[in-house]
């Protein structure tokens, strides 16, 4: 029979409406019926599984864009398309990363341990990591069970710290103390979701706390657990590296070159400490290995600037204060000390002296510069002693001895006039103070 227009649109039905609510389709009598009622059928079934996927209102809606991080020319625009092609190497959840968790005990005050103890087994109930599924606690060693057994320590290692200072701690041999994941069941536990046991190892050798240098009563633990980036918490990025295992990130670099700057030391500068010099005497001669016996020491040479008498300095004035309240008092000491010591001069009389006479004083004092009378009641003669054969003059009262009332008048500052007659071969001894 002669094919038709006609006959072809009676086979054919044509798509004259579309459904994309076709209940079933996730059923394969649905979905890849035997008999297909027709072509229009199969489509509402496609447009419904489109519409599944994009999971809009609509088969035909448009699902948008999305703000691409990496392209931000544009402002905060959505500027990517959603679709799969987008989306692919973009998933989160097909990617994993190893967080370190902090497991201080309670009060983080630790774990106790003995000399003899070769390892802690402790309560975690995250799974362990297998084969099948990655995620989890990365287990070193178990007989009872098949995980993630043989993995490197940069792995598995877990980081063990002395409770006491919160720093790692060495073997005898300078070996640091570390611990890798073995099975609880292995070690007296139940394993896999409920424990997981923490083995003691130093340089690759498993080994107890029998010969460590520090006195360890007490144990940390940093360990590391992989998980999913999609399962990644907002405060997991906040927590630092391993203490060792890693290189750490930028904020411990940064915290390190604070404290160099802190003490005065530098990267690479061939000594543990920074002090320039021990020499004897010195406050630090010691060479103290650490800030605080440093400052100790400092603080112990020093003192706590209190004083017992409180005579020129007070108590809690600062050092430099005390220094210059002891050097202004020392100068005024020693100006005092000037004043009280003389100069003494001898004279041999060889020609008489005749009184009320000037008598000129011995040419060295007034190369010296002389002295300054004094005429003020009660201190004359204060600047100069005049002796006589050894007997002390007293000198005259009223300006220049004017008053001629005693031994003798300091008439100018390079002259006396005696009140009496002075022969020769007697001596005259003056003490010169000013």
């Amino acid at each position: 029979m002669a094919r038709s227009l006609l006959r072809q649109l009676e086979q054919i039905r044509r798509s004259a409406t579309y459904d994309d609510a076709v209940a079933g389709t996730d059923t394969s009598a649905v979905a890849e019926p035997v008999i297909s009622g027709s072509l229009e059928a199969d489509l509402n079934v496609l447009r419904t599984l489109v519409k599944d996927l994009k999971g809009s209102t609509n088969w035909y809606d448009d699902l948008g864009s999305y703000f691409d991080p990496t392209d931000t020319d544009g402002g905060s625009v959505e500027n990517k398309a959603l679709n799969i092609t987008s989306f692919k190497n973009q998933t989160l959840d097909a990617k994993t990363v190893i967080v370190p968790v902090r497991d201080f005990g309670p009060g983080d005050a630790g774990y106790a341990v003995t000399s003899g103890t070769t390892g802690v087994l402790r309560t975690i109930t995250t799974q362990y990591a297998t084969d099948a599924d990655r995620t989890g606690l990365p287990v070193f060693a178990s007989v009872s069970g098949t995980y993630d057994v043989g993995g490197s320590d940069n792995v598995v290692r877990v980081d063990v710290l002395n409770a006491a200072n919160d720093q790692e701690f060495e073997d005898s041999s300078g070996y640091t103390i570390y611990a890798k994941m073995h099975d609880g069941a292995d070690n007296a536990g139940t394993g896999r979701g409920t424990d997981v046991y923490f083995k003691f190892y130093a340089n690759g050798s498993e080994v107890d706390l029998s010969a460590v240098t520090d006195d360890v009563d007490n144990v940390k633990f940093v360990y590391p657990v992989r998980k999913q980036m999609s399962a990644m918490n907002e405060y997991d990025w906040l927590r630092t590296d391993f203490v060792s295992s890693w290189e750490g990130d930028v904020e411990l670099v940064e915290d390190i070159t604070n404290l160099w700057s802190y003490t005065g030391a530098v990267d690479g500068d061939g000594s543990p400490q920074p002090w320039s010099s021990a020499t004897s005497n010195y406050l630090l001669s010691s060479d103290p290995s650490d800030l605080q016996s440093a400052v100790d020491l400092i603080n112990d040479g020093v003192g706590d600037m209190s004083f017992t008498e409180d005579n020129y300095l007070t108590d809690g004035m600062s050092v430099a204060a005390a220094l210059d309240a002891l050097d202004q008092e020392l100068q005024d000491i020693a100006d005092n000390v000037d004043s009280g010591v003389g100069e003494k001069y001898v004279e041999s009389v060889a020609v008489q002296i005749d009184k009320n006479t000037t008598h000129q004083l011995p040419s060295a004092i007034i190369l010296a510069g002389g002295y300054t009378p004094v005429s003020t009641a009660g201190r004359e003669g204060q600047n100069m002693d005049v002796y006589v054969d050894g007997q002390l003059l007293a000198a005259d009262t009223g300006v220049n001895g004017a008053n001629a009332d005693r031994d003798y008048g300091e008439t100018t500052a390079s002259g006396v006039m005696f009140r009496f007659k002075i022969q020769t071969g007697r001596n005259i001894t003056y003490i010169v103070r000013q």
